[in-house]
């Protein structure tokens, strides 16, 4: 089976570009199917993380971002004659490869995929969830104007992959086929896992306002008057991160240190004792299972969706309702006070994270592409 991925770029180190890279390896490798990728920004960027050399892979260089480089009709131009270029490369390319299997894994290209991917089956991927699409940026009536155009274009594709019930569940109110595919991950080949014994806690995301990081330096003062010994890592980039380090410049005993994304991610999970998940919503929450495959203890607000669907609160890990940061500082002063605990609970996390392995869910995607194609 021949399948093509469209997707912006893949130039950050981020979850979802870690989750995309590791699906369309293990497609190949595990089925052998014929995978290919294109990205229309990617650019000089290198690729991050390691595409299997099987894998055919094409930046288009559409350059989508160089129309805000001018203002009012000139900007609009641009526009207009990049979506021109993107189309017209997309049709060359499908024509060229002949997929069977169209796979969008951003919504913004979904418009100009359906004007020229013939009956080729499209499917888009859901990774930010179809509520706070519309709500959490507090978008103007414009923007809010162009989205819901753009679910009007959504429905029209073959399937759309929500990561949890809940993210279908809103979806189903748009589009008539909607299927739920957790995130897979096989993070940890290491065979070691955290003792849970080092005084430091994680923190592994990008510095933006979903991720919360403003409660989770409050919830870190809190917990360092309690516990000045214990050190929090944060891990990460985004356009927020010089107003939190300039945060955390001004805390300079509260044992908090910012760091580059790093290749040996892993490393710091075996390291540490506990993750730490302050987000506002989370699609699902990619960091939560890689911690947990490492025997990490993950302390998480209950947000919408990710969490509450991958922790079972008490078995192998904590929620925290309310977004309440005492309450939460509570839970990681349990865990500080309690190596057991942790121990325990990071045990219980290791069995958890299988139900994310590809062996687990990769069947999900082969059994729903058969079914397009009509192949067994």
């Amino acid at each position: 089976m021949r399948i093509l991925y469209v997707y912006d770029t893949l130039a950050l180190w981020g979850g979802i570009e870690r989750i995309f890279v590791n699906k369309m390896n293990a497609l190949v490798s595990m089925y052998g199917y014929e995978v290919y990728m294109l990205t229309a920004n990617q650019g000089d960027h290198s690729l991050p993380f390691k595409l299997d050399e099987r894998i055919i892979y094409e930046d288009m260089a559409i350059f989508t971002h160089h129309q805000y480089r001018y203002r009012g009709p000139r900007r609009y131009y641009e526009r207009w004659q990049r979506n021109r270029l993107l189309c017209r490369k997309l049709k060359e390319k499908i024509a060229e490869i002949n997929p069977d299997i169209i796979v969008s894994t951003t919504s913004r290209y979904i418009p100009q995929l359906l004007q020229v991917k013939g009956k080729i089956p499209l499917v888009s991927e859901s990774h930010s969830g179809y509520d706070h699409v519309l709500e959490f940026d507090k978008m103007t009536w414009w923007r809010r104007f162009q989205v819901k155009r753009l679910y009007q274009q959504l429905r029209k594709t073959d399937v759309l992959v929500a990561l949890t019930e809940e993210d279908a569940h809103s979806w189903r109110m748009v589009h008539p086929n909607v299927r739920v595919i957790p995130n897979m991950t096989d993070f940890n080949h290491t065979g070691h896992y955290s003792t849970c014994e080092r005084k430091q806690a994680l923190f592994v995301g990008r510095f933006a306002m979903q991720k919360g990081i403003e409660e989770l330096l409050k919830i870190w003062q809190l917990v360092h008057q309690r516990y000045p010994d214990w050190e929090l890592h944060i891990y990460g980039e985004g356009e927020l991160k010089p107003r939190f380090e300039r945060e955390v410049a001004d805390m300079p005993d509260c044992q908090i240190y910012i760091h580059q994304p790093v290749s040996n991610i892993i490393d710091q999970y075996l390291g540490s004792s506990m993750l730490l998940v302050t987000s506002i919503y989370e699609p699902f929450g990619l960091v939560i299972v890689e911690a947990m495959s490492c025997g990490l203890p993950v302390v998480s607000f209950k947000c919408p969706y990710g969490p509450e669907n991958i922790i079972t609160d008490g078995q192998d890990g904590l929620l925290v309702k309310e977004r309440d940061v005492h309450v939460f500082a509570d839970r990681i002063c349990q865990l500080i006070e309690n190596k057991q605990l942790r121990q325990h609970l990071g045990e219980r996390a290791v069995v958890s994270a299988q139900r994310y392995s590809s062996e687990n869910v990769l069947p999900m995607w082969k059994s729903l592409f058969e079914e397009l194609t009509g192949v067994d």
